[in-house]
């Protein structure tokens, strides 16, 4: 089949363009490089206790970066020019590339914050929610993502009128807003954060023009109050995933592709004219993608292997040992031995079990290129909303839903206490389990980014999620709670993230004065 014309055009347009703003005759800003490497070192660290997806740690530098800085300094100019040094310092954006001109750009940005931060309408909460807001617009000014953003423009202009909704009470913006939602979580693997900041700018496109309102900035603020309920609700629609999983097909066929044209950009022209040879290439990418997913699993298990028997060793020397001492003058080593040796090996075991696609994957993914970029519209999909109950119904799954926690943790209590665990070694045991299988759960979720085939839902699956869903529960509280208190990132944040800082700042003035002053030993 020959691929409409509109649809090459597009395509073509969207990677015709270039993605690298040009700066000429403007001074660009240079940190020494002595201080790039201490402050990329530190970055390093720091990110290895707190774990993010790769595409998003900029974007959270940014965000704690501006915090810190607005703590220290009142000066807009002087907090974007540090934050972009920092940034620029950490590599997360190029040294030399950056024009001075950004920082009176991204100034303008931090006088925004504060400009809503003076009025002071909203709880703390609301206010590290406009803080986030303002981060991505930073990420968003520094960081040139249009050709991302064609790409998802094109995708929601194919797939609109595809996307059906049956038995809910969304009226046709809600759908559409939701799609396009779909659309840029699919593509960009966008956050929140990211669809909250393209939300604010459609909602409330004043925010766009301080300038017209800085003298009173309250009715702004207020608005912003409101409109952050408004955006909540949209970005957890009961039936968001429900989009995200309509619309994954044809996305992962469109990053796919642009991987394909970005490894040989000169043969953009003839696949897009050419396609078997462009499905030849997407298939190539497919698998590529699959090989390095599985790489990437191993690794993630045997990091986390490695992470849980370390911690369990601590746990067991710190706690578990000695508690057992105190309590029964004794310790019970064959229970000790298992919480010791069982984390990692389940995390070993399930690491086994973690498939990547197959050859039926990438021929759906090749199917849903041929839709989006052939003639007429793509395949109607429908997305059932989900069946509405009566009290009594919900009052009963919830009571069903309860009585899984008590039979998957009861017959795991049962069976540890018949080989003579005691309470402290079964509640160790419980926390490991909940937070390996939450760990094992994330690791087969990020395997599965690229799965465009639904699983088949059979008996085996069902008596699994039955006793598997409470524990996955459970992992997930553990690991929401644990994240917020951890030592090691108050460590870095509040004790030493600022006094390093200031000696790098130093650093790099004392690099800049030594220069000077050798250039006056120069004729």
């Amino acid at each position: 089949m020959a691929y409409a014309r509109q649809n090459i055009a597009k395509i073509q347009e969207i990677f015709a363009s270039v993605s690298q703003k040009k700066y000429e005759g403007d001074e660009n800003i240079t940190v020494h490089a002595a201080v790039g490497r201490f402050a990329f070192i530190y970055e390093k660290i720091r990110n290895a206790v707190d774990y993010k997806d790769e595409h998003l740690i900029r974007k959270a530098a940014i965000l704690r970066i501006m915090k810190r800085l607005l703590m220290l300094e009142r000066d807009p100019r002087v907090i974007a020019e540090r934050l972009i040094r920092e940034l620029i310092a950490a590599r997360y954006l190029p040294n030399g590339v950056m024009p001075q001109t950004s920082i009176d750009e991204v100034s303008w940005r931090i006088y925004k914050l504060q400009l809503i931060q003076s009025v002071g309408a909203g709880s703390e909460s609301h206010l590290d929610w406009v803080k986030s807001m303002v981060a991505v617009e930073i990420e968003d000014l520094l960081v040139d993502s249009g050709r991302q953003k064609s790409l998802v423009a094109f995708l929601y202009e194919r797939i609109n009128d595809s996307v059906k909704v049956r038995g809910a009470e969304m009226d046709q913006s809600e759908v559409q807003l939701q799609t396009y939602l779909a659309c840029f979580r699919m593509v960009a693997k966008a956050d929140d954060e990211i669809l909250g900041y393209k939300m604010l700018r459609a909602f409330l496109p004043e925010w766009l023009t301080p300038q017209n309102w800085m003298d009173d900035p309250r009715p702004i603020a207020e608005r912003m109050v409101a409109l952050e309920r408004r955006i909540k609700l949209q970005l957890r629609h009961p039936m968001n995933l429900k989009f995200q999983r309509v619309v994954k097909p044809w996305a992962v066929a469109l990053n796919m592709m642009a991987s394909a044209f970005e490894k040989k950009p000169e043969d953009v022209n003839a696949l897009l004219q050419d396609p078997d040879a462009l499905k030849t290439a997407v298939s190539l990418v497919a698998e590529e993608r699959y090989a390095k997913t599985k790489a990437r699993v191993r690794r993630a298990t045997v990091r986390a292997m490695i992470y849980l028997f370390l911690t369990k060793m601590i746990l067991a020397l710190v706690i578990e040992a000695p508690a057992e001492w105190y309590l029964y003058n004794e310790l019970h080593y064959q229970p000790l031995l298992i919480n010791l040796l069982f984390p990692a090996a389940l995390m070993f075991v399930v690491g086994l079990f973690i498939r990547v696609p197959g050859p039926e994957n990438t021929a759906r993914i090749r199917s849903a290129l041929d839709e989006l970029l052939g003639e007429g519209m793509p395949g109607l999909r429908i997305i059932s909303a989900p069946p509405k109950r009566s009290a009594m119904a919900k009052l009963m799954l919830s009571f069903v839903y309860m009585m899984t926690f008590v039979v998957s943790f009861g017959l795991i209590s049962l069976v540890l206490e018949y080989i003579s665990f005691t309470w402290i070694s079964t509640l160790i045991f419980l926390f490991f389990l909940s937070l390996v299988s939450f760990f094992a759960f994330r690791i087969r979720l990020n395997a599965r980014e690229y799965f465009v085939v639904d699983d088949k839902v059979t008996l085996r699956h069902s008596i699994v999620d039955f006793f598997s869903i409470p524990i996955l529960r459970a992992g997930r509280w553990l690991s929401l709670s644990i994240s917020r208190i951890n030592i090691f990132l108050f460590f870095f944040d509040f004790i030493f993230e600022a006094p390093y800082k200031i000696f790098l700042s130093l650093l790099e003035e004392w690099f800049t004065f030594a220069k000077e002053k050798k250039d006056e030993l120069q004729p």
